[in-house]
């Protein structure tokens, strides 16, 4: 049985053409569960409109009386979806029609594999081709940053979760295996999905497709994705620059990504005591960066750790925000 779980919230301008694309599969899915986050606009109205129109699409909705935020809403959605395998599903994206039969001939052909993230195309809001710079060093439009060869398939491995989160939830289908495990160790910490990357990757089942399988649409609405990624201007990289939570963004990411790895692998974390010192490093820097310390931001400079979390650019910019160039 294949199942997608899908959450929604205030997403009336793209739901009806995301259903659409995923009941229009070369290979069909059994169940479609929408949960939606207590929407103020016609995003239920019209998936309820849609699931009358077709009686033969096996739609499951149900709405929060209250806002729960995505990392809870999406873990309510798996856990009432009932298949073997699961996949997750934005409001807002567009799948190719033949994702659903690729990703499942390479989940049943490899039994080792529990999740399967697969890449994506770029769209914009009204659905037509974005290109963003592509590091020549990193993949699947920079998320994942190494290289590997086009189509290929990529092992994970937990150490490369550590600090860094390559694939979103809807580019993936995970077993039940994994969905008993996420439920079972649920933390908002991090996203929901780089909780089920890690989980994966835990059991050594977690392996990245070099493929597109789906158009991602980036748009202001977005609840996570690429927006630093297309922003243009020089204003707009200087507001970035100049603001508190950009500068801590990485820091304030690894300490939360540090603490869900230690809760789900102790002793995968106790035995490497690099992490230790990072989270200790990283929880100090945004101290030092939220009370504009510019002499212990200057000292930072002497531990290897911020070399790890930024390049000397970022560093140096840290510096001028210290010095009240900042919000």
């Amino acid at each position: 049985m294949i199942s997608v779980a899908m959450t929604t919230y205030n997403g009336e301008m793209f739901v009806l053409e995301q259903i659409h694309s995923i009941f229009h599969q070369s290979r069909p899915v059994d169940e479609l569960i929408v949960v939606d986050d207590h929407s103020q606009d016609q995003t239920i109205p019209m998936i309820l409109h849609v699931k009358q129109e077709h009686p033969d699409w096996n739609i499951k909705v149900y709405v929060n009386t209250n806002n729960l935020g995505y990392k809870r809403n999406f873990e309510k959605a798996i856990a009432l979806a009932n298949g073997d395998y699961i996949f997750l599903s934005d409001q807002d994206d567009v799948w190719h029609e033949g994702k659903v039969e690729a990703m499942m001939k390479i989940m049943e052909g490899n039994a080792d594999i529990q999740v399967l993230a697969s890449s994506f195309d770029l769209i914009d809001q009204e659905g037509n081709p974005l290109r963003i710079e592509e590091d020549p060093n990193r993949s699947n439009h920079n998320f994942l940053l190494k290289k590997v060869e086009k189509d290929s398939l990529t092992p994970m491995t937990l150490e490369e979760f550590a600090y860094h989160n390559y694939f979103q939830g809807c580019a993936l289908v995970m077993t039940k295996k994994i969905r008993k495990l996420f439920l079972d160790h649920f933390t908002d910490l991090i996203p929901h999905d780089w909780l089920i990357n890690m989980l994966a990757a835990k059991e050594n089942g977690m392996v990245y497709y070099d493929h597109p399988l789906f158009a991602y649409r980036i748009h202001a609405q977005n609840t996570i994705g690429m927006a630093g990624e297309v922003e243009k201007g020089a204003r707009a990289k200087w507001n970035r620059m100049n603001d508190l939570k950009v500068r801590c963004q990485f820091a304030k990411e690894r300490v939360e990504s540090l603490t869900a790895l230690e809760q789900i692998a102790p002793e995968f974390f106790q035995s490497h005591k690099e992490y230790v010192g990072m989270r200790d490093f990283c929880k100090d820097h945004c101290a030092y960066l939220e009370k504009k310390q510019f002499w212990k931001l200057l000292l930072q400079n002497g531990d290897p750790n911020y070399k790890k979390l930024k390049p000397w650019k970022a560093r140096l910019y840290d510096l001028v925000f210290a010095l009240g160039k900042g919000k």
